[in-house]
């Protein structure tokens, strides 16, 4: 019965089942480990890598906020900015 047990936890069992699942080999003689990525994956890496190129803070609009501001013409829509903060949770309907 002992000499069984090799045959079941031997080196060769992870070859022998990734075999049944399909799997080949990432190196010559099969040894060693691997990994192997969806296109989901390396497309949603890709898309992260493009969107970290893209600034948090947009300086020109900021800039000409500043510029309306200071010149006293700035004016939002007040219902927008109603909307926005119960949106948000910080103002109640009733205010």
């Amino acid at each position: 019965m002992i000499d069984k047990i090799p045959g079941v936890y031997g080196p060769n069992v992870m070859d022998k089942l990734n075999a049944k699942k399909g799997y080949k080999p990432s190196r010559e003689g099969g040894k060693g480990d691997g990994v192997e990525f969806s296109s989901f994956a390396v497309a949603l890496a890709k898309v992260s890598g493009e969107l970290k190129k893209i600034p948090d803070v947009r300086e020109q609009l900021v800039e000409d906020f500043k510029k309306q501001i200071a010149e006293g013409t700035y004016s939002p829509d007040m219902n927008q900015v109603a909307r926005s903060l119960i949106g948000a949770g910080l103002l109640d309907r009733e205010e």
